[in-house]
């Protein structure tokens, strides 16, 4: 059974996750993905993510993570701090010993 687009592209993002400085070629990205999906739908895929900024093209054709993932994480880092702001706020004012 072939993977839906939407899985097959998020295996596509994952088979690229650590291979930022040297990259993969098209023929290994789709064997990570697996899933008998063809090489020309990993390509149509990789290139989907570059238009989105998701996954770039290197003069030697081998494809890896672009800037974008690494933005959406610099959010989900800020978010959490501003989470552990609040939460010792909130710790804070229930710690406080009465006047």
């Amino acid at each position: 059974m072939n993977p839906s687009a939407q899985t097959r592209i998020l295996a596509v993002i994952e088979a690229l996750a650590g291979h930022e400085v040297i990259g993969l070629r098209l023929k290994e990205v789709a064997e990570a993905v697996g899933g008998g999906s063809a090489a020309s739908t990993i390509l149509r895929d990789l290139e989907a993510l570059e238009s989105a900024g998701w996954a770039q093209k290197s003069r030697e054709g081998r494809w890896m993570l672009a800037s974008r993932p690494i933005q959406v994480l610099h959010h989900f880092y800020a978010g959490l701090k501003t989470i552990e702001s609040r939460a010792a706020e909130v710790a804070a004012n229930y710690t406080k010993l009465p006047c």
